[in-house]
């Protein structure tokens, strides 16, 4: 008995100094562990996610703008322009149309240049393109700029008209109707065009012009 109560007093003496061989972490120590680990485990996990997202954002706006952008720097259209600036397709387009129209044929005809370097089938940039070298007697440049209009798209009644207009100015005659009949079977809305086209001159002479516009 005495053996056990010395046993006794020596097992309350320890737990009264607070001595233990192992040391334990108190309970709510590790739960505040537990749930420092939760929160950034929280938080950590979606700022991964957004960034990854964000990255995936860029390459995708990067890469599908490169074939639908142009620096406005590369369009010298008489005047000095930002570096910083792009020009889309149709908007490039549009302006050297107002261009065009306002008598700055030489700065239309840079900016229709750039819209084909950019898009080379652009099937109404090549026809203006057309048109331009005509009128300045580049007729291989036109004639070779406005027969790849028509072989990327066979239906352009325009780019079969300006062809005829090319040939007819050439002297030409026999082109110059083939090509007219073409853009006439196309739309019969070109005969109401060739009437008053003085491009077209050389061909008004004929009687086959004539019946082509009458019918």
């Amino acid at each position: 008995m005495s053996y056990i109560n010395e046993a006794l007093k020596k097992a309350q003496e320890q737990k009264d100094s607070g001595s233990s061989k192992y040391p334990v972490v108190p309970e709510s120590l590790n739960d505040h562990g537990r749930l420092f680990m939760g929160k950034v485990l929280i938080y950590s996990v979606p700022a991964v996610i957004l960034i990854f997202l964000i990255f995936l954002g860029y390459r995708w706006f990067n890469s599908s703008n490169e074939e639908v952008k142009i620096t406005a720097s590369a369009i010298d259209e008489g005047q000095e322009l930002e570096n910083s600036n792009t020009i889309d397709r149709k908007d490039l387009f549009e302006k050297a149309i107002g261009l065009y129209n306002g008598g700055r044929i030489k700065d239309a005809k840079k900016i229709y240049e750039a819209v084909v370097a950019l898009d080379p089938g652009h099937i109404e940039a090549l026809n203006n393109l057309g048109i331009i070298y005509i009128h300045e007697r580049d007729f291989d440049t036109a004639k070779e700029t406005l027969e790849k209009a028509v072989r990327l798209k066979p239906s352009s009644v325009e780019a079969y008209y300006n062809l005829a207009c090319l040939y007819a100015i050439k002297g030409e005659i026999d082109q110059g109707f083939r090509y007219l009949e073409k853009a006439i079977s196309l739309d019969e809305n070109v005969t109401q065009w060739a009437a008053d086209d003085s491009d077209l001159g050389n061909l008004k002479t004929s009687d086959k012009f004539r019946r082509l516009v009458a019918r």
